[in-house]
């Protein structure tokens, strides 16, 4: 009996998820430390974060947009990756990067807890997570799949609590949509509204870019 196509398109997502993390567990890492911690989440943590991106219209409109996004993405076959690290140093590198003089400064600073993650974190740790999701990212482009970064949902899944022990996370999300999803988030928006909204976030490069703080 000949297998339908839609069945074919999920086992080749799934298949397609599985290359993604080979390719983030063996992607380069500074000083050959393997800790991000890389997880696949269901449809139901993905609508339970699409709800709680778009509970905060009013402190982060990128992440309300992406939650309303993404309740329209989980209808066609996609999936989520998330990949997460905790914050202190094992690289012992004193740097200086992360804003203390010495790892060890660093790790026994007091930890910061904020919608996005905790801190402070070290540099190389962060590199080291951003590396793992750049690479699963690339192996889904070249495995013809829609595909997307995305910190919004990357911090939401942080928030929730949807991997442990980690203190910083990023998502990578992919799609075997029938046409791709990802750059026409916009359509949420109308023009008067993207460019009061681009205005007011994109100039200050802070974390109140996705509402991690309050403003002043």
């Amino acid at each position: 009996m000949a297998t339908e196509m839609n069945e074919l398109l999920i086992n080749g997502l799934d298949r397609a998820v599985e290359l993604m993390v080979v390719a983030a567990y063996n992607s380069f890492r500074f000083g050959n430390r393997n800790t991000v911690k890389i997880a696949r989440l269901t449809t139901e943590d993905q609508q339970e974060i699409a709800q709680f991106c778009y509970s905060l219209g009013d402190m982060s409109p990128l992440a309300a947009r992406d939650g309303r996004f993404l309740m329209e993405l989980i209808k066609e076959p996609c999936a989520l990756l998330m990949f997460g690290d905790r914050r202190k140093s094992d690289f012992n590198f004193n740097c200086g990067a992360c804003g203390y003089k010495t790892c060890a400064e660093m790790n026994r600073a007091e930890e910061v807890e904020s919608l996005t993650s905790r801190g402070p974190s070290c540099q190389f740790k962060n590199i080291n997570l951003n590396i793992a999701a750049s690479a699963a990212a690339s192996m889904a482009w070249r495995l013809g799949l829609h595909c997307r970064v995305f910190s919004t949902l990357g911090f939401a899944s942080f928030a929730l609590n949807k991997m442990e022990n980690v203190d910083m996370a990023v998502t990578v999300s992919v799609s075997v949509a029938k046409r791709d999803p990802y750059f026409d988030r916009h359509q949420y928006w109308t023009d008067e509204h993207w460019n009061e909204t681009f205005n007011k976030e994109f100039p200050t490069f802070t974390r109140g870019f996705i509402g991690a703080i309050e403003q002043e």
